[in-house]
């Protein structure tokens, strides 16, 4: 697979966590299922590693931790910044 198509497929989820964040104002992220499906140790490390990556990359677009995670719940903002469907949501 072509290198440059391979990032863009690997990229397009973001785009489903910026998605929830305007319909919603916060994104949910939980580690729950991390692991699921996992046969072996080396596997379930690696599924590990590429939940890492993701929370890295959506920390890189700006959104933080809300608050501290609480039985396996998070929620991610992007301070400073309002999603446009709460803004339209607050007008009415």
């Amino acid at each position: 697979m072509d290198a440059a198509f391979r990032r863009v497929i690997d990229e397009s989820w973001i785009d489903d966590w910026m998605e929830e964040w305007r319909d919603w104002g916060h994104c949910t992220v939980r580690a729950k299922w991390t692991m699921d499906g996992a046969t072996t140790l080396a596997e379930a490390a690696a599924r590990f590693r590429e939940r890492a990556d993701e929370l890295d990359q959506l920390a890189r677009r700006g959104f933080e931790l809300e608050q501290a995670v609480q039985d396996d719940y998070g929620f991610l903002i992007r301070p400073g910044e309002e999603s446009p469907m709460r803004l339209v949501e607050d007008e009415e």
